[in-house]
This record gives structure tokens, C-alpha cells and sequence, in this order.
């Protein structure tokens, strides 16, 4: 199979991020040849250099990106002939050139489905986002609902310095941009009822400022740690006794995938990805969204209750295991594009 993914992006957020994951787990397909189409960036270059996968990067100066760059975008396809493309984020799938492969756009959001029209198929990752699209028109029978998987490759660490905590602490960890959705805020006001606890925020964004002064103005600005982005999530799942996920949108939530990999308990909001992933009490727990004294309430249930918090742990790490881990999702990513590759092999030989 000559498989090739696309991202347009230069952003480190979660598809992006989760691309990653994706590309490196195919690179470890030897039935697979592999090749990514990525805009210049060198972080994320080294990171796919360390995981073995072959790419090749699209210009980004100030004269060669309106110059050279579709028609670079376009010859690359044509020199690599694939039989398959994956298009992630809205821009590699409205820019994808003509080609003979099945071209296959991956939603992780509620996307504008006319982003999409030049693909043959879509991926979503939540039975909401299958209802989504549906909605707008795209025909049910030519998208597959594939979630993600939780594993954190280690080739795609890198590792940083990690915070001192307090000794007697425990520690929670949010990730995620710092941006109104992901409700950072929540927690931090949750923080001064949540006694004996550092809070180790990673992520970048928008709001950081803002969340300090709130931090500050709360009297708890010496228990959290803003890290910015970190790309060494394995260690500081490691570090935490607890991941606090209180977004207030969130289609799926990688990071309730990742608590699970990493046997970590976790508290979340019920926004619409996570009131799907998680059982309220059996591997996890839930707090209504926005709601400071649940958000509170639930981290101090955790942290005073050794047995519940193992018990959450190991039903995660089980729903994990068979539903969302990197064997799982894979294996229906590899099955989906050898039926679509043969479709589409069948359908040119009979014009």
C-alpha cells in the first residue's frame, strides 16, 4: 500500500498532533510505504525524522510559498503516485490536487463539510461527528467513524525539565490551548477548595496572561505551573496522581485517551466527547460543565479515595485496550484503506 497524508497546518494543536501519532505508528507498517506532504517547520520535522517517517516539506518563505507551493504540493503527489491520501485539517483537503488515489479527508471536528468536496471519503473519530456531516449532506455510505488511539510514541518526546512540587503535594495536570473551550479558568477557580494539590498546566494560547492574573487575584498562583507547549506529555503524565480535563467543547478529547494509556485517573467535564468516552464512577469522573464546586468536589473525591482512584484506572486502561488503543485503531485505518484502495482499483478497470 503507497499511502500519503497531507497537513497543511503550521499549528501544534491536537490534529496536528495526533497526525503525528498516526504517521509514526504507519512508519512501523512494513507493508505500508509512506510518505508525508508538510508545510516547513522544523520542530515538527525533527520529531518525524526521530520516528523514521519519510516526508517532504512544501516552502514557507515569503516569495517561494506563493511562488512554488501548489505547484510543489502538486508534483509531489505525482512523483509518489500513492494509492491512498489522507488529508487532515480543512486546508490540505480543499487544496489536495487531482489524482487517481482515493483522496480521504479526517475530521476531529465540526468542520465546514465543503472543505471536503474533493474527497472520496471521510474519517471521523465520534458517532456525533458521522451525525454531522450526514447533516450536510455527504452521503452516509462513504464515511467511517475510526476514534483515536492514546498511546504517546516515545520517538515524538522531547524532553524538558520537569517542575519541582511542593513535598505533601499531589499533583493535577490539564493540557490543552490556552483558549476559552478548553476552560482552564474552571479549574484554576476550583483551585483554592482543592487543598495540598499543584496544578501543572501545559499548553499556549491566547489566554495565558488572563489566567495568571486570575491565578494571582485567587491567591493560588503559587501552586500551578504554566509550562507552555510541552512535548513531553508521557512525563508528566508520569508526575501527575490526577489529569483534571475540564473543557467546555470538546468533540472527543484526546487527553481522556491519554489519562487512560498512561493508567492516570481522570476528571472531566461532560462536554460531548468526554460524557461519550467516559462511565460517570466506573473509568472515570464526571463534573457539569462550568461548574466549579463539582469540578472541586470530584479531584478531592480522587485524591482521598486510594481504591476509587484504582478501580477508574483499571477499567480505563480496559476500555483502552479494546477500543482505543494504537493496535485497535490502526488495524480499522489499515482495513478501511485496503477496501477503499480495491474499490477504487475495480471501478478504473471497468472504464
Amino acid at each position: 500500500m503507497k499511502l500519503m497524508q497531507i497537513l497543511l497546518s503550521q499549528s501544534e494543536a491536537g490534529a496536528e498532533t495526533y497526525f503525528e501519532k498516526v504517521a509514526a505508528a504507519f512508519a512501523l507498517d512494513p507493508s505500508v510505504e509512506q510518505r508525508l506532504i508538510i508545510e516547513t517547520q522544523p520542530s515538527r520535522e525533527a520529531r518525524l525524522r526521530r520516528s523514521g517517517v519519510d516526508f517532504q516539506t512544501l516552502p514557507m518563505g515569503r516569495f517561494s510559498k506563493p511562488l512554488f507551493y501548489n505547484y510543489c504540493l502538486k508534483r509531489a503527489v505525482d512523483r509518489f503516485n500513492p494509492d491512498l491520501i489522507l488529508t487532515w485539517v480543512n486546508r490540505a483537503s480543499r487544496k489536495c490536487p487531482p489524482t487517481e488515489a482515493v483522496v480521504v479527508g479526517r475530521l476531529g471536528g465540526y468542520y465546514d463539510i465543503n472543505n471536503y468536496r474533493n474527497c472520496d471519503h471521510l474519517i471521523v473519530n465520534t458517532p456525533d461527528l458521522v451525525r454531522h456531516v450526514v447533516r450536510h449532506d455527504w452521503p452516509e455510505s462513504q464515511v467511517s467513524m475510526i476514534s483515536n488511539f492514546g498511546e504517546l510514541p516515545e520517538s515524538l518526546e522531547v524532553p524538558e525539565p520537569l517542575p519541582t512540587i511542593p513535598a505533601g503535594h499531589r499533583v493535577l495536570l490539564s493540557l490543552g490551548r490556552l483558549h476559552e473551550k478548553k476552560a482552564q479558568d474552571v479549574l484554576i477557580r476550583a483551585l483554592p477548595n482543592i487543598p495540598r494539590a499543584t496544578l501543572l498546566i501545559a499548553g499556549s494560547g491566547e489566554l495565558q496572561s488572563t489566567l495568571i492574573e486570575l491565578a494571582q487575584s485567587l491567591g493560588v498562583a503559587d501552586r500551578i505551573h504554566f509550562l507552555g507547549l510541552r512535548k513531553d506529555i508521557r512525563a508528566l503524565f508520569d508526575l501527575a496522581d490526577v489529569c483534571v480535563f475540564p473543557s467546555r467543547f470538546e468533540p472527543l478529547g484526546n487527553v481522556v485517551l491519554e489519562a487512560w494509556a498512561t493508567n492516570t485517573p481522570i476528571v472531566a467535564a461532560a462536554s460531548q466527547g468526554p460524557s461519550w468516552l467516559i462511565q460517570d464512577g466506573d473509568n472515570g469522573l464526571l463534573f457539569e460543565v462550568d461548574h466549579v464546586a463539582q469540578c472541586a468536589a470530584q479531584v478531592n473525591r480522587l485524591l482521598g479515595d486510594a481504591q476509587l482512584a484504582a478501580r477508574l484506572v483499571a477499567q480505563g486502561q480496559r476500555k483502552f485496550a479494546d477500543e482505543f488503543s494504537m493496535e485497535v485503531i490502526m488495524a480499522r485505518y489499515k482495513a478501511l484503506f485496503t477496501e477503499l484502495i480495491a474499490q477504487n482499483s475495480s471501478q478504473r478497470e471497468a472504464e
